[in-house]
């Protein structure tokens, strides 16, 4: 059974990346859909650079006082063909862990952002049994590269996300919008999560697994409207709790309006968590009927008159603390793997950072065990469907040199930082986890 918070290092404060977004060069499910014309940005390329870069990048974030630093494997890299490893690649991450742990900076390493192999749509789709053993594989082969120096790890991140947007919206890969397919998908993925979570248990002894969820709140377009109202009520529960309550139950029971209805059970989910990752970064306002779609439409809106994000997002630091309540209702730690904001000029972005940490700090105080904070990102990178253009990054990167430039909020972060790594945990969170 792990022990998260550890013992030796019981609360995080750091930076998160993933791999596709950052490293570049990396051919797999993604490149593909780049290249058939399926995103706004165009090609991710050589991205940040980072597969060349990414000692130095861990040393940028110790200089913010960081003391952990969140990144991802590719698939696509370790095994490029199904069943073939790659053991370059492997010490590559190998190398980087050891650099990381040098510097004293935790690991958190995902094993899934988003991409796949080339070859899985085809050969182990996540509709298809066969996609559980087939990422156990992976997750095993890269546990035994990474020990014993991991010890916090994220078999998922996202997996609601991939669902919606693969399996039913169509705007990511695989790009189906089959309510049956998102289904069988579903039921996979829980079932990939408790293997792996076995698996890393097995191959990590002590290590701590968890998933990192992105968590929205909703609000109803029209104030006061009792239709836009039940829809912001259902999608708040849908989208943040009814998923998660799946990993302490076993089961699900999701409905998606109008037709859709995702049910199952895996009785090998509960006791396959010791942490809740939460990724927030905003909420929408829905409204029902819509006047342009078909059934519920949705807006961001700066309510609040703090500006909107680069990209049009709302930002929303009380929904951050109350998301934070709804996740750690699940008994479990929580751990913030992802908040941020695109912002070029870096206007917005040193309160965001202070409001956000009082709203964690609040969630906090109130009972909720934070065991730590993961900022989005350390460097601008690839931004999916939207490439190149939002700027989330501490760090702006040239396109050009790929020289990282130190924004000024940086120095905001580095002060939040100290503030929260000194701090002693409430009573109560440095225990045992139980897992969940």
């Amino acid at each position: 059974m792990s022990a998260f918070p550890f013992a030796d290092r019981p609360r995080l404060f750091g930076v998160a990346v993933s791999h596709y977004q950052v490293e570049g060069d990396d051919e797999c499910d993604w490149t593909d859909w780049e290249a058939a014309g399926r995103t706004k940005g165009g090609a991710c390329g050589r991205a940040a650079g980072a597969w060349q870069r990414y000692e130095e990048d861990a040393a940028l974030a110790a200089g913010l006082g960081a003391n952990a630093f969140r990144f991802s494997v590719s698939w696509s890299r370790v095994e490029p063909k199904r069943g073939l490893f790659d053991e370059v690649a492997l010490a590559r991450y190998r190398r980087f862990v050891e650099r990381l742990v040098s510097l004293g900076l935790e690991p958190v390493v995902t094993l899934h952002h988003y991409t796949h192999p080339r070859w899985f749509h085809e050969e182990t789709p996540w509709t298809a049994p066969s996609s559980v053993d087939a990422f156990a594989r992976f997750a095993r082969k890269t546990a035994r590269a990474l020990a014993p120096h991991v010890r916090l790890f994220i078999p998922f991140n996202e997996p609601l996300v991939l669902l919606l947007g693969g399996f039913l919206d169509g705007q990511i890969p695989p790009g189906l919008a089959d309510p049956r397919a998102a289904a069988r998908a579903l039921d996979h993925l829980f079932a990939a999560h408790a293997e792996t979570a076995a698996v890393l248990r097995e191959e990590a002894p002590g290590a701590a697994v968890g998933v990192a969820h992105n968590m929205m709140d909703f609000a109803p377009d029209r104030p006061g409207h009792p239709l836009d109202a039940l829809l912001a009520r259902h999608a708040r529960r849908l989208y943040n709790t009814a998923f998660l309550e799946a990993f302490a139950t076993g089961r699900w029971n999701l409905w998606i309006p109008p037709f859709t209805r995702l049910k199952g059970r895996r009785d090998a989910l509960p006791g396959s968590l010791d942490f809740v990752g939460v990724n927030y970064y905003s909420r929408l306002h829905v409204r029902f009927p819509a006047a342009t779609r078909v059934l519920t439409g949705f807006a961001y809106r700066d309510r609040q008159g703090r500006g909107l994000t680069d990209n049009g997002w709302e930002i929303v630091p009380e929904s951050f603390g109350a998301l934070l309540g709804d996740a750690g209702r699940l008994g479990l730690p929580v751990l913030v793997t992802e908040n941020g904001l695109a912002d070029g000029a870096d206007a917005l972005r040193p309160a965001f950072l202070e409001s956000h940490f009082a709203a964690l700090a609040a969630a906090e105080a109130a009972g909720v065990p934070v065991a730590g904070y993961l900022h989005w990102s350390l460097l601008d990178n690839f931004e999916w469907l939207d490439g190149y253009g939002p700027k989330f990054g501490l760090f702006a990167v040239d396109p050009d040199t790929l020289e990282r430039r130190a924004r000024p909020s940086a120095a905001v972060f580095r002060a939040l930082s100290k503030s929260f790594l000194r701090l002693s945990l409430p009573e109560g969170h440095a225990q045992n986890s139980v897992h969940i």
